[in-house]
């Protein structure tokens, strides 16, 4: 196995503030923050990139922990959208150093054959809450609209 160094960056000195990270062999880079952070994570220079961004909540009503994916070619915009939305609680954002990373490769990669049967629409009781977006029954069941809920 080979080895790597992995770089965190803690700008406020806090590991559950705004932070990055970096693998020395791995040519992406991840920036993580609390939803009560968002706008200095708006802020970031990277956020101008296509990427993939995970926001992470939890159910209201069971407490279980929820998890959306998502991909856009400039996450920034995307994340703003997000904004108003309730049902998460921190964000996890995934861009390139290099510019590798574009919404076309983003694209071709969520939707191979080994990753489409993942792919699922929401049933009713597991759609975020505050999320008015919801797609025609025919659109849901379509892959582009699973990956792009609210």
């Amino acid at each position: 196995m080979t080895s790597a160094t992995i770089k965190l960056f803690l700008p406020r000195g806090d590991a559950k503030s705004l932070r990055t990270a970096e693998i020395s062999n791995w040519t992406g880079k991840a920036v993580a923050a609390p939803r009560t952070e968002l706008d200095e994570l708006l802020a970031r220079e990277e956020l101008e990139k296509a990427g993939v961004y995970i926001l992470i909540g939890n159910h209201p009503l069971t407490n279980a922990a929820r998890a959306y994916i998502g991909e856009a070619e400039v996450i920034r915009d995307r994340l703003k959208q997000h904004k108003t939305k309730e049902f998460w609680v921190s964000a996890i954002v995934f861009v390139s150093k290099d510019e590798n990373l574009t919404n076309s490769v983003l694209t071709n990669e969520m939707t191979t054959p080994e990753t489409t049967p993942r792919l699922r629409s929401l049933t009713e009781a597991e759609w975020p809450a505050g999320c008015s977006e919801r797609p025609s029954s025919k659109a849901a069941a379509s892959e582009e609209a699973t990956r792009t809920l609210c």
